[in-house]
């Protein structure tokens, strides 16, 4: 009984690890813990976005890890007065920074499920919305994702 118990629990991290890994933990934890956003927010933010592809770039011109606009990543950039470059974007540690600080900025602006709402469809589509508003099916659908996943993450790592 106590072998068939080790076995289905090294089975479910394993399951775990390919589902929901766990990378650039101690970049994403430091920026974390700069900018006061939790770590399992941002794991299952980039899960998300890119399934930890720091080569992933959108339809629409996202890139990176955390999937970052040009336009939304200098101006993060400027606020943090971090020089911007566009090809940096690739860099997990420079994408990861940006990502966090605007994840703040938002969280700043927005409250509850408006702040991903706000990651997702950009905040200025979101600025008229209400609280527990969601419009767009899509936004409605990521946050959804995101939060399923921030719940997976948080019983992963304790934060």
């Amino acid at each position: 009984m106590a072998i068939f118990l080790v076995v289905v629990t090294v089975g479910a991290m394993v399951a775990l690890d390919l589902f929901a890994p766990i990378k650039y933990y101690g970049t994403i934890r430091a920026y974390c813990k700069e900018y006061s956003v939790e770590p399992s927010l941002v794991l299952s933010v980039i899960w998300t976005e890119s399934k930890f592809d720091k080569d992933a770039v959108s339809k629409a011109g996202a890139m990176g890890l955390m999937q970052l606009m040009p336009g939304t990543a200098e101006f993060t950039a400027k606020m943090i007065d971090v020089p911007y470059e566009k090809e940096r974007l690739f860099e997990p540690e420079y994408n990861i920074r940006l990502g966090i600080r605007y994840l703040a900025y938002l969280s700043e602006r927005f409250d509850g499920d408006l702040v991903l709402a706000a990651y997702n469809a950009g905040e200025g589509r979101v600025s008229g919305w209400k609280k527990g508003e969601i419009p767009i099916r899509e936004t409605a659908e990521y946050v959804k994702k995101v939060k399923f996943m921030h719940w997976l993450y948080a019983l992963r790592t304790g934060s």
